[in-house]
């Protein structure tokens, strides 16, 4: 790659769907997925950084994105919340591996979002605990209590999904990427 516009341009050509259903992962909405990758690219791409490979472009993003998110949250704890029981209250019935994809989807998004991103980098990305606290700047140590209490919640709330503490136990090891989004909604 000559330029960073060139990466650029190279990234959103063969990467764009990646990283979309990446940011749709982490934000379970596809204009908040739109607006969370743009973000993030603008994070990325705001200063002329010389040309780098496409691999390393990318991890960049999705770096970008998940930082996006954890800020993101934190201003949204001083904004007024708008009101989404009477929509929680009815939750898919999963029945069919669509139904179940979606209610996993829903079921992640229920967590706070480092937890969130924890999650989604132990199970999405197949990263073990030591690599999610050196891509996030963390202990891993804290990375575990976020998987763990992210892991717990959810095998309380939706034990069917078969996530155990046992796995987030096994720091050093990583895991077969076990949800795969195809298109996500584009």
């Amino acid at each position: 790659m000559g330029t960073w516009g060139e990466t650029l341009d190279a990234l959103v050509r063969e990467r764009g769907g990646a990283l979309y259903g990446y940011a749709f992962v982490l934000t379970g909405d596809s204009t908040a997925a739109d607006d969370l990758l743009q973000d993030a690219l603008v994070r990325a791409f705001r200063r002329t950084r010389g040309s780098m490979p496409i691999d390393a472009a990318h991890a960049y993003v999705k770096r970008a994105m998940q930082t996006a998110l954890i800020d993101g949250h934190r201003r949204a704890i001083v904004r007024p919340k708008p009101d989404h029981r009477a929509a929680d209250a009815a939750a898919p019935d999963p029945t069919t591996a669509s139904d179940t994809r979606s209610a996993l989807h829903a079921a992640v998004l229920s967590l706070p979002p480092r937890e969130r991103t924890c999650v989604v980098m132990r199970y999405f990305d197949g990263l073990n605990a030591s690599q999610i606290a050196r891509e996030l700047g963390l202990q891993p140590g804290t990375v575990r209590r976020y998987l763990a209490d992210g892991v717990g919640t959810l095998s309380r709330t939706h034990g069917e999904f078969g996530l155990v503490q046992e796995d987030v136990e096994s720091v050093d090891e990583t895991v077969t990427v076990v949800v795969e989004v195809k298109g996500a909604g584009r």
